[in-house]
């Protein structure tokens, strides 16, 4: 098993803009590592709200879940 990396840009359509970072809830074997804010890393024990422009990184345990973990990561408001 190979774990893959995720990383995703928060856009204004980002169903997770505004969110604490903690709770934001991954598929099964996907985890949040935390953002990148311009030039700061903050953890899930900083508990930042989502701002546009982050850059969510998730890891996924097995390379056959990121385009699952990635798919979510994408979600937008709905319409």
């Amino acid at each position: 098993m190979k774990p893959s990396i995720a990383t995703h840009q928060i856009y204004f359509n980002s169903a997770y803009l505004g969110s604490q970072l903690s709770s934001l809830q991954l598929p099964e074997q996907c985890y949040l590592l935390g953002l990148v804010r311009e030039d700061r890393v903050y953890t899930l024990a900083d508990n930042p709200e989502i701002a546009e422009q982050d850059w969510l990184i998730a890891v996924a345990l097995s390379e056959s879940l990121l385009p699952e973990l990635e798919l979510y990561l994408k979600q937008t408001k709905a319409q």
